[in-house]
């Protein structure tokens, strides 16, 4: 966390112990780092794709020589349980990594464009796929190794040079990442690590980097985006979800219940892709809730950070508390029922797993606004139409779940919801799948993260035209200067867009003898 202007101070969530005190990166030396960044990365788009992909497999085998080391610290400074770590945190970077050290070389070379217009079968067009340039990173808390890291995979081996801020409540795994980087040999000044606030991210942005990829909040991603339009600088952000789950009448209760209890308390709640919005199909309400209470109160929630003693996280940022309280208060206010929880030490930084129903759930800011926390907020429904139009009802759009025995109804209901990603039967994890895209629309972001679409987020598109045929150069039919020929072959190019194949035919060796007329007339290159 923050500790005054010029030091950033790291804290163990769970025990407030001291772990380093860092000097925060003077903006006058970002121009430098920028510079830096642009050389290495000019040599850097340089080296041929499969060699740049070939290269994360280097990065990979530093990562697992590292395994132990990095789920200690994160669970140090981030406050995760050790298996969230290990799990949601290292094993599923060795997955990115592995996906895309194979998928980016195929991903990212020329692909051939098919032409259809018959004028044109002595051209070719593809598309060719060049390095953004050097990109900024800002990245957040709540899975401070694998959304960093991430990105920094794919830019690096899309040939980008990286300029990184890690969330100033995380910094040391951000210098880790840049560790793990500088280990595995990669270019000097390829990725570099600024270390910060928001307002370094602001200066960051003043050095005019080619993208900026940031994580968070929809407040900050605005400000992010106001800041970079001065400029024209492209954006993909990731920002807020208040995620909805719907559950139908036909759903298995065990595993439904499961499903929502790990959805919504994962991480204890600190994760956009959460599940805060619950819909209960009114004949299934009351049982639900009954079986879900039941396992909820079998959760680990503590302070101690030993091996697999705990479930739940503490909260990472005691500024989030503030929040927390905010939409407690105002439910209570509000006479929403607190089925369960409701409880918060903001001394300990713990917020118990909570559940929050009643006839004004819907006007309470803790259905309508992001929490970010162990907080569920659960409404019910008496048909399906109901249920997608309820869950639409909101500004965000990450992600959402479908519960159902009826997998066919449950994907019918995920093309009707706005939002990134539909999990049937399954909740919130494809964030650490790298073959499936992750983003959202509304307030929830603009951009993919992970899958070839991601990739495709790290370059620039270029298309290239020419012809086919190397011994074959002659002027286009619709160069100057204009002839009455010309108008009668492009007049008879027209019947061969007719609906019937008749037509075609009787059409098509006129045109073919006047396009050999014309090109009969014209010199040869």
């Amino acid at each position: 966390m923050l500790n005054n202007m010029d030091k950033i101070i790291s804290k163990n969530p769970a025990t407030l112990e001291v772990l380093a005190e860092l000097n925060k990166t003077p903006n006058e030396q970002l121009n430098d780092i920028f510079q830096n960044a642009r050389t290495a990365q000019a040599h850097w788009s340089q080296v041929p794709l499969k060699k740049r992909a070939k290269k994360l497999l280097d990065l990979r085998e530093t990562l697992i020589n590292h395994k132990d080391e990095l789920v200690d610290l994160i669970v140090k400074e981030n406050g995760k349980p050790q298996f969230e770590a290990l799990v949601a945190e290292v094993y599923a970077c060795v997955e990115v990594l592995t996906y895309i050290a194979k998928k980016s070389p195929k991903a990212l070379r020329d692909k051939p464009l098919s032409i259809s217009n018959p004028l044109l079968k002595h051209k070719k067009s593809y598309l060719n796929y060049w390095p953004v340039g050097v990109v900024a990173i800002i990245s957040p808390w709540n899975y401070p190794l694998l959304l960093p890291f991430s990105e920094i995979a794919m830019a690096i081996t899309s040939g980008n040079g990286v300029v990184f801020k890690p969330s100033e409540i995380t910094p040391l795994i951000g210098l880790k990442i840049q560790e793990l980087i500088e280990e595995s040999g990669f270019p000097k000044n390829l990725v570099q690590t600024v270390i910060g606030d928001g307002a370094t991210g602001a200066a960051i942005i003043e050095q005019k980097p080619n993208k900026i990829f940031f994580t968070g909040s929809v407040a900050t991603g605005k400000k992010i985006m106001a800041q970079a339009s001065k400029t024209l600088t492209p954006v993909c952000l990731e920002l807020g979800g208040k995620d909805a789950m719907i559950v139908l009448p036909d759903a298995n209760l065990e595993f439904a219940t499961s499903a929502a209890l790990w959805g919504g308390f994962s991480n204890s709640g600190q994760t956009c892709a959460s599940t805060e919005r619950l819909y209960l199909h009114d004949t299934i309400y009351e049982p639900f809730l009954e079986k879900l209470k039941t396992k909820i109160a079998s959760l680990r929630q503590g302070r101690t950070q030993s091996a697999f003693n705990n479930d739940l996280s503490v909260t990472t940022d005691p500024n989030q508390t503030t929040v927390y309280q905010e939409h407690l208060d105002d439910a209570k206010k509000k006479g929403a029922h607190f089925i369960h929880g409701g409880k918060l030490d903001k001394e300990a930084n713990l917020m118990s797993p909570t559940i929050v129903a009643g006839d004004s759930i819907e006007t309470c800011k803790v259905y309508q606004e992001e929490t970010f926390g162990p907080v569920i907020a659960v409404t019910k429904f008496k048909s399906v139409s109901e249920a997608i139009e309820k869950a639409n009802n909101s500004p965000y759009g990450l992600l959402a779940s479908v519960i159902t025995n009826n997998t066919s109804l449950g994907e019918e209901i995920a093309k009707q919801l706005e939002v990134g990603s539909v999990l049937v039967n399954e909740v919130l994890y494809t964030a650490g799948v790298p073959e499936t895209p992750w983003g959202g629309v509304k307030n929830s972001g603009i951009g993919i993260k992970h899958s070839e679409l991601g990739l495709h987020e790290f370059v620039q598109v270029r298309h290239i035209h020419t012809n086919r045929f190397k011994n074959l150069l002659f002027k286009s039919f619709w160069w100057f200067p204009y002839s009455n020929f010309q108008t009668q072959t492009f007049s008879k190019l027209f019947e061969l867009y007719r609906k019937s194949w008749i037509d075609k035919a009787k059409a098509l060796p006129m045109f073919l003898w006047n396009v050999a007329q014309m090109i009969k007339k014209e010199p040869r290159i």
